[in-house]
């Protein structure tokens, strides 16, 4: 069952944790304006390109999971500790996605008005807003999944890259679309940076296409509940631990 109670002390000192590891908590999110001017610095004097597109639907991503990928890992003693007191799994991990929630929501902010500001995004703003936090929700969701699966901060640290890695590989950036053959191909369907790729490509100014736009959204919040989903299907096991 889910614990309002729980919930609202869990997020309250959750955030007061963040706060008081100041300099990484700034680190955290001066991490989208630094990648941010890169991109700029990259593409200014050009138009927007899929290429420009599927950079900022991988930063995000990275954004999110690099963000979440310590937070269960180092807190795994303390957790099997008060779940001996009756923690509920519910109220925990939903603290932990209320939090970095909101950090994503300053971070994603920060990220797309500098990009809107100095590029030629040719994106509809909102629904540009939306996709990108929805790629930094899924990224959370995966790193929050490597966080409790990997056991320590150090293997979940060292699982991010590998776990990004594929989203550039098994994109039409490295090889053809029409490449993609066998099990490629439902790898690919597992790759979040794949349907919030496809989701930006969709809010373009001059065509935009709603009903594309939804089902690769759908796929991609389908791909965060996932995560959750098998988050919290391990953090029951840790009882058994």
């Amino acid at each position: 069952m889910f614990n309002k109670r729980q919930y609202n002390i869990l997020s309250e000192r959750y955030f007061e944790c963040l706060l008081g590891d100041f300099g990484a908590f700034l680190w955290m999110l001066g991490q989208a304006p630094l990648i941010a001017l890169v991109i700029i610095l990259r593409w200014k004097s050009w138009q927007a390109t899929e290429s420009l597109y599927f950079v900022m639907s991988l930063s995000c991503v990275w954004f999110g999971c690099i963000n979440a990928c310590r937070e269960i890992a180092k807190e795994k003693t303390i957790y099997k500790r008060e779940r001996l007191f009756g923690l509920s799994i519910n109220a925990y991990l939903a603290s932990k996605i209320k939090i970095l929630c909101i950090i994503g929501l300053i971070e994603i902010g920060i990220f797309y008005l500098l990009l809107k500001h100095y590029l030629h995004l040719d994106l509809q703003s909102f629904l540009a807003f939306v996709t990108l936090f929805g790629l930094y929700f899924s990224g959370l969701c995966l790193g929050l999944m490597l966080s409790r699966w990997c056991g320590t901060v150090a293997k979940a640290v060292v699982s991010v890259p590998i776990a990004i890695i594929p989203q550039i590989v098994f994109s039409k950036f490295v090889l053809p679309e029409n490449s993609l053959k066998g099990i490629a191909i439902k790898i690919e369907k597992l790759m979040v940076v794949k349907w919030g790729f496809e989701a930006l490509n969709n809010c373009k100014k001059a065509e935009v296409v709603f009903k594309d736009y939804s089902i690769n959204m759908l796929y991609l919040m389908g791909l965060a509940i996932l995560f959750i989903f098998i988050t919290l299907i391990h953090l029951w096991m840790v009882d058994d631990d």
